[in-house]
């Protein structure tokens, strides 16, 4: 069975993220997204030029998996 709700994003965990982390190098943009019981995914993505029809290349850089109580963020793995 598929679940077809759409996982919310959350900037707060974010930002809480990069402040303990910090910014890669060719920082695009960062994703966090509540998978259950306020654990959350959190992708950062970077964004580079490359030499080919595009001209850029888009991925995601680290990935983090994190508890996160409304005040607190704990990165789990």
């Amino acid at each position: 069975m598929q679940n077809d709700k759409a996982i919310p994003e959350s900037k707060e965990v974010c930002d809480k993220l990069l402040n303990k982390v910090g910014k890669p190098d060719n920082y695009y943009m960062c994703k966090a997204m509540n998978v259950y019981d306020d654990r959350y995914r959190v992708n950062v993505y970077v964004q580079e030029s490359i030499e080919d029809l595009t001209g850029l290349r888009t991925y995601i850089k680290d990935s983090y998996f994190c508890k996160y109580n409304g005040a607190d963020l704990t990165i789990v793995s």
